[in-house]
């Protein structure tokens, strides 16, 4: 179930604004509507996962619902809920919502929790002859920061690596991209990538940008080179650099080729740095080991 589309008013404003008292009345009171066609009795979970949502909507929803789990990462509001779930490293994230949720909620925070795809479980990573660089910043990579790393490994194709390179079906530059790909020995373009998972298992280092990749990347044990790409990657990969977790080089739009080449040259002549940066990241997310670790910890919160 899905809360009902946003009125044109409200899609206007930011995506993150959080609606007043009445509008989410309004959301929850729609949503009752469409529970109650399906079955009038109360469902056991309800799991919200919306920035525009707080406290006000899910005190409405708790006519219906047993338990209401939270998914959030922007802590800037409050929350009625029995659990509040989010992922991500701060510096404070142990305490960031103390005072936004009630005293019996259970905090899931960190990457401990971090919630993967199924395929990041499937197999250990491969080991490698060569060095093997991953290139992926997302869907559409609107800054075309893909073509600029490879521009990078062009001039630095006199060391000794191999490389996959990715983009989504969005991407706009594909053909300039193959072709400047196909000047690089050993490396491959995947467009529409379906098994990432595969290739971060396959890679020693990734070239990539921040947000849910960080942990996906730590799932594959692999290093990451990270250039954020928005302003909310910001202080999670700040965090992860700072414990060695990862190797940040800075915002997109203040980045150089220099520092790219460098940060690149330093991974291939410093393995065992970048193994232990990985390492590091893995500690993160060593507890989460199988596809159903978050859910199976909702449900004996929740059942016990």
């Amino acid at each position: 179930m899905t809360t009902p589309p946003l009125h044109k008013g409200e899609r206007e404003v930011n995506a993150s604004a959080v609606l007043n008292e009445v509008e989410q009345a309004s959301h929850a009171a729609h949503c009752i509507a469409l529970l109650d066609d399906i079955n009038d009795e109360p469902i056991d979970i309800l799991i919200v996962d919306h920035y525009q949502l707080s406290a006000s909507f899910s005190k409405v929803m708790r006519s219906r619902c047993k338990h209401i789990i939270v998914i959030d990462d922007l802590a800037n509001r409050q929350h009625d809920c029995d659990v509040i779930l989010d992922q991500n490293l701060f510096e404070d994230f142990e305490f960031r919502y103390d005072q936004l949720v009630p005293p019996h909620c259970q905090k899931l925070l960190g990457p401990e929790f971090a919630i993967l795809r199924n395929e990041f479980y499937r197999s250990p990573p491969m080991p490698r002859n060569d060095y093997h660089i991953l290139v992926c910043f997302g869907g559409s990579d609107p800054t075309n920061l893909t073509e600029r790393v490879v521009d990078i490994l062009i001039e630095l194709k006199s060391l000794t690596f191999s490389a996959d390179i990715v983009v989504g079906a969005a991407y706009s530059g594909v053909n300039a991209l193959k072709a400047k790909v196909e000047r690089l020995p050993n490396a491959k373009l995947h467009v529409a990538c379906g098994h990432i998972s595969e290739l971060m298992k396959a890679a020693n280092t990734m070239i990539g940008a921040g947000g849910s990749m960080h942990w996906e990347r730590a799932a594959s044990e692999v290093a990451g080179i990270i250039i954020t790409l928005a302003d909310n990657q910001v202080e999670t990969t700040r965090c992860l650099h700072e414990r060695h977790c990862c190797l940040w080089l800075g915002a997109c739009d203040e980045v150089t080729n220099e520092d790219i080449s460098k940060a690149v040259e330093f991974a291939i002549n410093s393995p065992q740095e970048m193994r232990k940066l990985a390492n590091n990241a893995v500690s993160l997310v060593s507890a989460n080991k199988n596809p159903s670790f978050v859910m199976d910890t909702i449900l004996n919160i929740v059942t016990r």
